[in-house]
């Protein structure tokens, strides 16, 4: 793939928000931690992409945002706060350049510091957050009004994930739904220079075949049984459908050595001795923005003699492609709003 166009600058913005919300109560087992509406604010630095790359213009010109947030849960003694550092890419879903008016849905993801998580003898209530280190995760639908040259104004509806991707135990996660008003300014005194791509590329449609190795860690029951390996590995085959997606389709196999940890410690007869491992078929998308992808699979267990009657899993992450046939991957593997195991992964297609 090829493109042609003229090299423009960049524009950047300092943008701050600031938010009140909920915790969403998606488990039974939270009710005790919520004493109060979490409220916080957020500072960013936030680059307007203009076509200076092929896939800029293809998607609409997205903004690309790095963040620090803060997070007051109304909650010292369990939850305490939250600081979290993120990064994500906002699309612009109506109007044209320079996006006077702008309806905009950002997805982004980082890293958490949480100041009072889960500890067995001084804060044993708090079953959402179990590691001071977490994962976090943001989705929001927002909108802007431009006031002058420099300056927007706008609001929105976010919401945030925190979760360790159990590999420690208490894991139930953090939800919160946030209203968000926000502000930007923009950097500089020159204005956005849009560029339209000249779009010269074929697209390889051939089915690509490869494989894919993933290592996790988690913890399974009870508390304090420690943090044990989690191996996967999948044959896949891949194929362009189009210059945004990717469909693929695969074969997998797991040793999750922290639930064969679960089954050797079981008292129960019909549990010893069951194999831990299972294997499965996925089914996924993949949402192609240059050498990075969004992914998203469903799959189904083929064979599961440990807890049968759950057959779904599902996988949310990123892929980076290094070369045309060597990848790098990040995803949190999940049964429906449980998260199993974050997963590091490295395949191969040819």
């Amino acid at each position: 793939m090829s493109w042609a166009q003229q090299s423009a600058k960049y524009s950047y913005s300092l943008g701050g928000e600031v938010f009140e919300g909920f915790i969403l109560r998606h488990h039974e087992y939270l009710g005790h931690l919520i004493k109060g509406r979490p409220t916080g604010f957020e500072i960013s630095l936030r680059q307007q992409t203009n076509g200076n790359n092929g896939w800029e213009a293809n998607f609409g010109y997205p903004e690309i945002a790095y963040n620090l947030s803060y997070y007051d849960l109304k909650n010292d003694e369990q939850l305490g706060r939250i600081i979290a550092l993120s990064a994500g890419m906002g699309f612009h879903l109506l109007g044209k350049p320079p996006f006077k008016s702008d309806l905009q849905f950002y997805f982004g993801m980082g890293l958490a510091y949480s100041t009072n998580p889960y500890n067995q003898d001084n804060n044993n209530l708090n079953n959402v957050i179990s590691t001071p280190i977490t994962y976090n995760g943001n989705v929001r639908l927002s909108y802007y009004q431009a006031i002058g040259r420099k300056i927007k104004l706008g609001a929105g509806i976010k919401l945030t994930h925190f979760s360790n991707g159990s590999i420690k135990l208490p894991n139930n996660g953090l939800n919160i739904i946030t209203l968000n008003l926000m502000a930007s300014y923009r950097i500089g005194n020159s204005s956005p220079d849009f560029k339209v791509a000249l779009q010269e590329y074929e697209l390889d449609k051939k089915v690509k075949y490869g494989a894919v190795f993933r290592l996790g860690f988690a913890e399974s029951p009870p508390i304090g049984s420690g943090v044990k390996p989690v191996y996967g590995l999948a044959l896949i085959a891949q194929k362009r459908v189009s210059l945004k997606s990717m469909l693929e389709v695969g074969l997998e196999g797991f040793a999750n050595k922290s639930i064969q940890s679960e089954i050797e410690n079981s008292f129960d007869e019909e549990v010893i001795g069951t194999d831990y491992r299972r294997i499965g078929v996925m089914f996924g998308h993949q949402l192609v923005v240059n050498r990075l992808t969004v992914v998203t699979q469903l799959g189904v267990y083929l064979y599961k003699p440990y807890f049968p009657k759950d057959r779904f899993y599902q996988r949310v992450g990123f892929a980076y492609y290094f070369t045309d046939n060597l990848f790098g991957s990040l995803t949190l593997k999940t049964h429906f709003a449980v998260a199993e195991v974050i997963e590091y992964g490295i395949g191969f297609r040819l």
